[in-house]
């Protein structure tokens, strides 16, 4: 299961999205201890947040990639809450508004198997995306480098099924192609360091056969909850699909 939790913010505050990282510390003081220690000793993260700025409010998104993080960290920890409290800048933000989504995997896949996709996926990076390859980091839309950290992603959250192969990857990425982009280079501010990253919109067309287009699509509606590249659960790497008529999902 899929769970996604939007807290509006309360604030005359100036936030920005590099401060997301101390909503992550947040959100690891809800969390019980017992849940947080399996998270700490765990190389999984079945969990995504960031902050994001809509007609100039800010919200707080909390992803769950699976049953037990929806009911921990979604039903748990932050939908009790009335208050957001960062000790460090003392700085308390009331919770204005929440809403809960949830979603299958089945409801997911329901589209790979009983549809057919556009073949033109417009995705928009609205935080700061990044990737590392061989020690280095990508930061552009390297379209391998999202298709293989999305495949993984998936791969992470549902043990009992693999899609990440040498040769589906190859194929997908071989059949895809950026037609338009409005991007623009930024960095992302983590305990000192500046990662250089990107936000902004790209439209990829797919190419290949029928089954590819649904299954880039697919990957793209799981990246949504799951993010894209490194530091998902620091507030990197968040997107929106953008669907026609200008909607986002």
């Amino acid at each position: 299961m899929l769970a996604r939790i939007e807290m509006k913010l309360g604030c005359q505050e100036n936030l920005s999205y590099y401060m997301s990282s101390l909503f992550h510390g947040v959100l690891m003081e809800r969390l019980s201890e017992e849940y947080g220690d399996y998270l700490h000793e765990s190389r999984l993260h079945p969990y995504t947040q960031h902050l994001e700025r809509r007609d100039r409010e800010w919200y707080w998104v909390v992803n769950a990639l699976n049953r037990e993080a929806a009911r921990r960290v979604i039903y748990e920890a932050l939908l009790p809450a009335e208050s957001i409290t960062i000790k460090n800048r003392d700085l308390t933000l009331s919770v204005e508004r929440k809403k809960v989504e949830e979603c299958t995997y089945g409801e997911l896949t329901d589209q790979f198997y009983l549809s057919d996709s556009s073949r033109y996926i417009q995705v928009h990076f609205i935080t700061p995306t990044a990737f590392k390859q061989q020690g280095r980091y990508v930061f552009y839309p390297d379209l391998r480098c999202i298709y293989q950290s999305l495949m993984n992603k998936y791969d992470a959250a549902v043990r009992e099924e693999s899609m990440c192969d040498e040769e589906t990857l190859e194929e997908l990425w071989r059949n895809s192609r950026i037609r338009d982009y409005d991007l623009k280079s930024t960095q992302f501010y983590l305990e000192g360091v500046k990662i250089p990253s990107f936000i902004g919109k790209i439209t990829i067309r797919v190419g290949g056969t029928q089954t590819m287009a649904n299954f880039a699509n697919l990957l793209f509606r799981f990246g949504a909850y799951s993010g894209v590249g490194i530091k998902t659960a620091l507030g990197m790497g968040a997107i929106k699909l953008i669907e026609k008529g200008g909607k986002k999902t």
